[in-house]
């Protein structure tokens, strides 16, 4: 029944599964997903990463919900060393300071800017807090030549994060990350597709 539900969508996961392998070859291009709610965007992402098993590519997968940047960078950080981790034979647990602490092990610079970032957060100085955020994809590749595949669901929610100039500042960072390739999604058509030509038309493919 499940492969049923999914019929009509392998053109999708196959440009997914595409993406990834062109990552590797050292292609980037990035990818945005837009359709209307419930028709299935959200199912062919976890398709994909159901079946992803490149130990040489990271994937980060994060739902994006109305919130705070500290609740946002938390939840990413937290996925982000999990992920890392996954392969590791540790025995893991869902708690952010274990999971910076055993990282340590292997990644001592990532980890040192994941610190700075919380000590950061603490302190209530986010200026440029997203842009260090994301450029962990690039630290890990410089530490473990892993890229990264980093996959925004909802992406329209970052704009409740409160980042001042949110969208010139992603496209700074894109277009300099050659080793980590987005893929976004939204519902809401209009503004997604408004969100993308003004600011990040030359950084996405749509779809």
């Amino acid at each position: 029944m499940k492969d049923a539900l999914f019929f009509g969508r392998q053109d999708y996961l196959a440009l997914l599964e595409k993406r990834t392998r062109d990552l590797r070859d050292g292609y980037r291009q990035n990818i945005a997903i837009i359709g209307d709610e419930l028709v299935g965007k959200t199912s062919i992402i976890f398709k994909f990463l159901g079946g992803f098993h490149d130990t040489r590519t990271l994937p980060v997968y994060l739902e994006i919900r109305p919130e705070t940047l500290e609740l946002f960078a938390k939840r990413f950080l937290g996925v982000f060393l999990y992920n890392f981790l996954s392969n590791s034979g540790i025995p893991l647990k869902e708690d952010l300071n274990f999971l910076i602490e055993k990282s340590n092990n292997y990644i001592p610079r990532t980890v040192e800017k994941i610190r700075s970032i919380l000590a950061a957060l603490e302190k209530r100085k986010t200026a440029g807090l997203f842009t260090e955020l994301l450029s962990l994809t690039e630290s890990l590749y410089q530490e473990t030549s892993k890229s990264c595949v980093v996959i925004f669901d909802e992406f329209h929610n970052l704009e409740s994060l409160g980042i001042k100039k949110l969208y010139p500042e992603w496209s700074k960072l894109l277009l300099v990350q050659k080793n980590t390739v987005y893929i976004i999604t939204s519902s809401l058509k209009f503004k997604a597709q408004a969100i993308i030509a003004k600011n990040l038309s030359l950084l996405f493919v749509n779809f």
